[in-house]
């Protein structure tokens, strides 16, 4: 009984250890913001708010607020490292904190699935378990990385992250990284580096195009 107490006031600090983590680092974020939001003169000062907000809401994502940023005459090293940094705070912020989504996961009861099957198609009724198919799922991750091609699932992830189209950021990375049983270690390379790569890319076609 004494252990199970402990047990479960342990988790509970830990989690509230991952909620400071959380709000620090939300309050990171804030003074980095704030930091560059001075530095920049008025008419800037809007579009930068304006556009920050924007980058967390779709369908905007890198290809739409770098070239508006630039074009409205945003400081480039200020306006993409401000997207770098965004991209690390929401990965850092997801995987300190998961232990959220897995309390969903875990505690989402079984719920009936209709779909059609390819094979002699068919309409079929089961019973869908996410604690299943979550548990499943990073077995499966783990059995790929034994078999010495878990650098081919690392390609993808950065392939998927360098992409810069809405739904293929940091969030989306992090989420589909960490749900795999990725170490977090590898998730933050590869959002840190897929994260720059995009933006230098959607970078360079703007100058490209702006030249042009």
């Amino acid at each position: 009984m004494t252990t199970t107490r402990s047990g479960g006031a342990s988790r509970r600090l830990s989690r509230w250890i991952q909620l400071t983590i959380f709000l620090l680092i939300i309050g990171v974020g804030a003074a980095f913001f704030l930091y560059v939001y001075y530095s920049l003169a008025g008419e800037q000062q809007q579009w930068y708010a304006g556009l920050s907000l924007a980058y967390f809401i779709p369908p905007a994502g890198k290809e739409t607020v770098i070239f508006v940023g630039l074009n409205r005459g945003l400081p480039f090293v200020a306006w993409v490292g401000t997207l770098w940094v965004f991209d690390l705070l929401v990965c850092v912020a997801i995987m300190t904190n998961w232990w959220i989504f897995e309390l969903l996961i875990h505690h989402i009861p079984p719920f009936p699935f209709i779909g059609i099957r390819r094979k002699k198609p068919h309409v079929y009724r089961t019973v869908v378990s996410l604690k299943f198919w979550y548990e499943k799922l990073q077995r499966k991750t783990q059995e790929i990385e034994r078999k010495y091609v878990g650098k081919v699932l690392l390609l993808m992830l950065m392939v998927f992250m360098f992409i810069p189209f809405q739904g293929t950021g940091a969030m989306s990375t992090t989420i589909i990284g960490t749900t795999l049983g990725l170490r977090k270690r590898t998730i933050t390379c590869v959002v840190l580096l897929g994260s720059f790569l995009s933006i230098l890319l959607v970078s360079s076609l703007y100058y490209g195009l702006f030249r042009l």
